[in-house]
């Protein structure tokens, strides 16, 4: 699925609303799957980006333990664990409208 997402927290720590509305999205193909975990040696739902090629470079870091979390008219979020530089964080992703250049975050998290 053609998606753009944008990551909603950095090291584990909420982003501003205004700062995620304008940020810039990772895009590309997302795919979910259970696949074996190399980082926690144990099958686990993991979302990442499809690549054409083997030299592409993921636009963000695998998402373990992705779940879906939210889902409403301006797309969804899935939730999961990043890990940075040997650091696990929560983190959520929010899926936008592909094709549209400003959405506004409501439902999960906009309060």
């Amino acid at each position: 699925m053609r998606v753009l997402v944008i990551p909603m927290r950095h090291l584990g720590k909420a982003r501003p609303k205004r700062e995620i509305e304008t940020a810039e999205p990772a895009r590309g193909d997302l795919i979910v799957g259970e696949e074996k975990s190399d980082t926690f040696s144990r099958y686990s739902n993991i979302a990442r980006f499809q690549l054409s090629g083997a030299s592409d470079q993921q636009p963000l870091p695998p998402l373990h333990n992705a779940a879906l979390s939210w889902l409403g008219p301006n797309g969804f979020v899935l939730t999961g664990i990043d890990l940075v530089d040997g650091v696990t964080y929560t983190q959520p992703w929010w899926r936008r409208e592909y094709g549209k250049s400003k959405t506004r975050v409501t439902g999960y998290g906009s309060d």
